[in-house]
């Protein structure tokens, strides 16, 4: 079975623009997407940056525009999100002591462990993970049984990509993190926050950074100054967890045609 990974969708109330495009027009077509071609999945999962802001209107809007989903959906905070606003309209989505948005779910063969990791600096967007985040993670990892794989997602890599501006806003606990996971490695990590499709591993550790839903950060290894925004289409992540492992298959929004049959040329 699978479910469905999508981020960083940069919520703003209604249907006002962010960087001169609709996060819910975009967002409203991978859900149409979803709908269309993946109604079997068992759900899906946002990795954080629901809202630019953090605004109460702006979650009441993301609200509506998964509405047409018939399969759950779970949300993760980033860093520019706001738990307050966020509980005010979403109240029943589970969390920790602290009042941190952290959970589980279980997939067919695989539970994944989703971490909060939204530092309570205000107007810091470096993530963080607390004695107490870590606590509930290393009790969430001993209670997994042996023959369910591990999925973790949380929405700050714990580590540099050498993309230097997102590199400054990595989360800050990568060593505490690292020392938790060896109770239990995870079989695979989602993550979110660099608006860019990358994959590999992070010290044994198999990575997948999913692709930014309303706008991309441009792809550039110099050290720059600020981030830079580039217009691509989103994606999204379609993960099927086995017996054999764990496949994550991009699909993009917008970028694909309708199938052809195949034909001698």
């Amino acid at each position: 079975m699978s479910f469905i990974q999508i981020t960083d969708t940069h919520f703003v109330p209604g249907d006002a623009l962010l960087y001169g495009t609709s996060p819910r027009k975009r967002l409203g077509a991978g859900v149409d997407l979803i709908r269309r071609f993946h109604g079997d999945a068992e759900a899906v999962l946002v990795t954080g940056d629901l809202a630019h802001h953090g605004e109460e209107g702006a979650y009441e809007t993301l609200k509506e525009a998964l509405a047409p989903l018939e399969m759950p959906v779970f949300l993760m905070m980033g860093n520019h999100d706001s738990r307050a606003p966020f509980r005010k309209v979403f109240p029943d989505a589970p969390g920790i002591e602290g009042g941190f948005i952290q959970f589980s779910l279980d997939v067919a063969g695989a539970r994944v462990i989703c971490l909060d990791s939204l530092n309570d600096a205000p107007g810091d967007h470096e993530g963080r993970l607390c004695d107490v985040r870590l606590s509930w993670l290393d009790r969430e990892l001993g209670s997994v049984p042996a023959d369910r794989q591990v999925v973790l997602a949380l929405h700050h890599p714990p580590f540099d990509l050498g993309i230097p501006a997102m590199d400054r806003i990595k989360l800050r606990d990568g060593e505490a993190l690292f020392e938790v996971l060896q109770k239990r490695r995870p079989a695979q990590m989602l993550l979110g926050h660099v608006h860019r499709p990358i994959s590999g591993h992070w010290r044994g550790i198999p990575f997948y950074l999913q692709r930014a839903f309303n706008h991309q950060v441009y792809l550039s290894f110099a050290d720059r100054k600020e981030v830079e925004f580039v217009a691509e289409n989103p994606d999204i992540g379609i993960v099927r967890t086995s017996e054999d492992g764990i496949q994550i298959f991009t699909r993009s929004i917008g970028g694909e045609g309708e199938p052809f049959p195949h034909e001698e040329a």
